[in-house]
Formats: C-alpha cells, sequence, structure tokens
C-alpha cells in the first residue's frame, strides 16, 4: 500500500481529485487530498506547505506528493518537513531555489502560452467557467465536463508567485508529468526545467491541463506504479 497526497491547484478545489482518488483507493492506496485555503494574503509559501506536511502519513508508508499546476511549488518545502519519498509534478510548475514564479517567467517567457497569459486576468472578472472550458478542460468529454467544472474554485495565489522559493536543494526523488495538449504552462517548458533542475526526463500523457480530470484512470496507474 502507497500513502499518496494529491494537491490542487490554483484554479480548483480539492474535489478534483475524487475519481483518482477512488482509482487509487481501489488498487489499495491511501489518499489523503487537502484543500489549501483559498484567500490567505499573509500566508506565504512555508505557511501553506506547513499546512499541507501537517497531513503527510508516517515514514511506515510510502508517502508520494502530487503536485498539479501552481501547487508544484509547495513540494520541495512539504519534503523539508515530512517523510516524502517522491514528489510527481503533473503539468505543473517545477521550482528553483531562491526564484519566484515570475522570475522563472521573466527569464524563461515561453514557460506560460500567450494566450493563457492575456487570460489570466479575467479568472478575477466572473468569466471563470469560459476560461476553464477553454485552457483547463478542453480534452473532457460531455460526461465529465459538468463534473470538472464543479471543481473549478479561485486559489488567490498572486502574493506567492512573486516569493522567492525558500529551499536550497532538494531531499526527495522527483517524477515530472508533461500534459502534451496543455494549453497554461507549456509543454517544451516542463520538459526542459524537469531535464535541467530535477534531472529527469518527463513521462508523457496526450492531455489538456487538467489529466487527473479528464484521464483520471491513467493517471492513477501512472501514480500507483510509480509508488511500486
Amino acid at each position: 500500500m502507497a500513502a499518496f497526497l494529491l494537491l490542487h491547484g490554483s484554479g480548483q478545489n480539492a474535489r478534483c481529485w475524487d475519481r483518482v482518488r477512488r482509482a487509487l483507493e481501489k488498487r489499495g492506496d491511501r489518499v489523503i487530498a487537502p484543500e489549501l485555503p483559498k484567500h490567505a494574503p499573509d500566508w506565504n509559501l512555508r505557511d501553506y506547505a506547513a499546512h499541507v506536511a501537517a497531513q503527510v502519513p508516517g515514514p511506515e508508508t510510502v508517502a508520494v506528493a502530487v503536485a498539479h499546476s501552481f501547487s508544484g511549488v509547495f513540494l520541495p518545502l512539504i519534503a523539508e518537513a515530512a517523510p516524502l519519498k517522491h514528489l510527481v509534478f503533473i503539468a505543473a510548475v517545477i521550482p528553483e531555489p531562491g526564484k519566484s514564479v515570475r522570475a522563472q517567467f521573466v527569464e524563461d517567457p515561453g514557460m506560460f502560452h500567450p494566450t493563457w497569459i492575456e487570460a489570466g486576468p479575467r479568472w478575477f472578472t466572473g468569466e471563470q467557467e469560459a476560461i476553464a472550458r477553454e485552457f483547463l478542460f478542453p480534452d473532457c468529454n460531455a460526461e465529465t465536463l459538468p463534473w470538472a467544472l464543479g471543481t473549478v474554485e479561485m486559489f488567490d495565489t498572486r502574493h506567492l508567485v512573486v516569493e522567492p522559493a525558500p529551499f536550497t536543494s532538494w531531499s526527495a526523488a522527483a517524477t515530472s508529468i508533461v500534459a502534451t495538449e496543455d494549453r497554461t504552462l507549456t509543454a517544451d517548458w516542463i520538459r526542459r526545467t524537469a531535464r535541467r533542475v530535477l534531472g529527469v526526463e518527463s513521462v508523457e500523457i496526450e492531455a489538456g491541463h487538467c489529466p487527473h480530470v479528464s484521464q483520471p484512470e491513467r493517471v492513477a496507474a501512472l501514480l500507483h506504479d510509480l509508488a511500486a
């Protein structure tokens, strides 16, 4: 049995993992999918990491932390505070020591698709559903899409994107999963950043930005195999 910690990104809530959770639990795995505080302007990156680390199981199980999208920034900090064996980035930001997400973007503007950058401010003007359809769930089928839209919830990270990542080294093994049809973070940026920063070649899945939503069985199988 493996223990998984699943972190939602900045455009969803923890319910986005429900189908992956069920698929992992059918395999005998333990799953924790915490809800991240959505509006905590006084919290910094370490505050979020501490909140999550407190929910990590003990060292008697294999603890695998999985982060989607923006929440990749928390993984190395959680690994400093909890007995994690493996970190998994799914269509996620791969942070670099001492750099903020904004600094990473300034250094490499190919990090995000230009259309996503243009659409970003519309999250705050009541257009979340339209943006989610276009950028988060373009590959969801008709049965999945209504449920997927129900997982959309804004996690305000504007104060976190400018905070330099307060870690100096990686304390756990890592895997990067690229969503090849991602319309937010570019697949090429994730590939080359995983190679340069993590020293690994990315696992690829043909999916949009949220493969855990559009292809939960496949994602669960990948995660279970990694833990094994």
